[in-house]
């Protein structure tokens, strides 16, 4: 079994490397990518614990598919994310189950969040982006339209990035520290 739990680690940390660099290189979380660590997390998971063993089951690796799909998941349809995002966050929480997948979204808030904001200080657009960032809030996504193409809250934050982050957070909190 430890040699499962060691794949499952090695294609989690694989995952995180492949969507970081194409977030950045090609501003896309690719189905190619994101559906084969969907289907191996579940994979694992089976063999690791079937269906009712401990915490690495595939009870626990289709909640957190399904935590991770659809709290990103509820932020794509207000016009937050991208699909992509959505895939790598449910990918994650196939791999690693639905506590983990919690959490991952926490830290990647926080990344996404400072990443917003250094990326606004260096445009100097701060106080616009904050400004158009609230009326967005305040009408729950459906601001996108109303914003000027210029606008500080127009500019993309490479989210697979802070996602993949966020993971890496939370996993070294939990393994490493």
């Amino acid at each position: 079994m430890f040699y499962v739990e060691a794949a499952r680690e090695i294609v989690l940390l694989t995952f995180l490397v492949a969507v970081a660099y194409t977030d950045l290189a090609h501003g896309k979380a690719y189905d190619w990518c994101t559906l084969p660590a969907m289907g191996l997390g579940l994979l694992l998971a089976t063999v690791l614990g079937g269906v009712s063993h401990g915490n690495a089951n595939l009870v626990d690796s289709l909640l957190g598919l399904l935590v991770g799909g659809g709290v990103f998941g509820l932020f794509f349809f207000l016009g937050g994310f991208g699909a992509g995002d959505v895939k790598v966050a449910a990918a994650i929480g196939a791999l690693k189950g639905w506590r983990f997948a919690v959490e991952m979204t926490v830290y990647a808030a926080l990344v996404g969040g400072i990443m917003a904001l250094g990326l606004l200080v260096w445009k100097g657009q701060l106080w616009h982006g904050l400004r158009d960032t609230a009326k967005a809030a305040v009408r729950l996504g459906r601001a996108e339209k109303h914003l000027e193409a210029e606008s500080p809250a127009r500019l993309t934050v490479p989210y697979g990035v802070a996602i993949s982050v966020g993971t890496l957070w939370v996993w070294f909190r939990l393994y490493v520290l």
